[in-house]
């Protein structure tokens, strides 16, 4: 019976993306009756070095995007199988086996690719039989390390990366399937919102704090200005108090009840993205695909390079988003969408809209359960 199967994610608190996709999917597969469990077999195994990594990243992230570029090119070059020497790396990995020895499970998803060849090793054991298969969290510009373990199949969000990568490293046609980004049910669009004024009013943003801190401060000192009667909800997470501060001695003198903050704690970030009109902030694959799901055009303006790249190239050809370099050119592409009964920010909500890019969590367990279990699919 379907209700007896278990799904294992495997995902890694690198950003959002990772748990946000295992999120989803296990939402999804739960809903079909399958027990879903996610586990960051890293964090659990090695919590300082994970944590120091993390730190690591999340500086790149805020501070220097420069240097992660240059580590996001070495992982596309590295020989992740090699990897799996590497102290750290190989106590996740007898973590793991004890995990999957002690309580295996009907399916295993990765999320983050590291565990995909970490499964490669235990199946060369020969004791590991489980299916496994790799979800794939970032669009068009995929890194290699995502295709080059043995995983039976790996899920992409989008058809374009399929057909390049197949030809990049001749891998046959029924292993990468484009199933979409999963996301999980909460973000859906709402399904009448009123058409902002072109002075602003009515015009909810939702704005992501992703950017060094002075271009955020920047950005919203300008929308306030320009745009007074609009209403800003800033997810900012760990830098909402310092951001706070920020903001209380630049606007001493302004009516700031229009200016929000949410998502700290655990706040879901799809109560204020299902109503908005526009999001502002960085290219992440998770942030990108649930501006799919609420049909809620995207205004990018930070980009992790190499990383990112993908998902904002994805908004531009679809027409549901823009690059924006500078709070001057923030204003000024505001003022455009705005202008003409927003007639531009209609447009670019009709683009997301029809691009047809939800639906990533059905598409994926209908790609997992039609390669793994046949019969088990025509039940769902």
């Amino acid at each position: 019976m379907v209700n007896e199967q278990k799904i294992l994610l495997l995902s890694i608190g690198y950003g959002r993306g990772h748990h946000s996709a295992a999120q989803a999917l296990a939402e999804e597969m739960q809903r079909r009756g399958w027990h879903a469990e996610i586990l960051d077999a890293c964090a659990e195994a090695c919590p300082s070095l994970f944590g120091l990594t993390r730190t690591f990243y999340r500086t790149c992230v805020r501070r220097l995007p420069w240097l992660w570029g240059l580590v996001y090119a070495q992982i596309d070059s590295a020989n992740w199988s090699r990897l799996l020497r590497l102290p750290g790396i190989h106590r996740c990995m007898e973590y793991l086996r004890e995990r999957l020895q002690n309580d295996p499970p009907q399916l295993v998803v990765c999320t983050y690719p590291l565990y995909a060849y970490i499964l490669d090793a235990f199946l060369r054991e020969g004791w590991f039989c489980t299916p496994y298969a790799v979800v794939v969290t970032d669009a068009l510009n995929v890194n290699s390390a995502w295709v080059q373990s043995q995983a039976p199949l790996i899920c992409l969000p989008e058809s374009t990366s399929c057909a390049s990568l197949a030809r990049r490293f001749a891998i046959s046609s029924g292993r990468l399937v484009a199933s979409g980004f999963p996301v999980r049910s909460a973000f859906s669009p709402a399904p009448h919102l009123p058409i902002p004024g072109t002075d602003g009013e009515g015009l909810h943003i939702v704005y992501g704090a992703h950017a060094p801190l002075s271009r955020v401060r920047d950005d919203i000192l300008a929308l306030v200005s320009a745009y007074p009667r609009c209403n800003i909800t800033i997810l900012a997470d760990e830098r909402e108090s310092r951001l706070h501060r920020i903001l209380e001695v630049d606007l001493p003198d302004t009516d700031t009840d229009s200016i929000k903050f949410y998502g700290k704690d655990g706040a879901d970030p799809a109560i204020p993205l299902r109503t908005a009109h526009l999001y502002i902030g960085k290219a992440g694959a998770s942030t990108v695909f649930e501006a799919y799901s609420t049909h809620v055009p995207v205004l990018i303006n930070y980009v992790l390079p190499g990383q990112e790249e993908g998902n904002l190239q994805l908004l531009i050809e679809d027409g549901a988003g823009m690059r924006i370099d500078s709070t001057e050119e923030l204003l000024s592409v505001l003022h455009q969408l705005l202008a003409h009964g927003a007639a531009g920010l209609t447009r670019m909500r009709r683009a997301i809209e029809s691009a047809s890019r939800d639906g990533g969590a059905a598409g994926t367990a209908n790609a997992l359960l039609s390669h793994f279990f046949p019969n088990l699919s025509s039940q769902t």
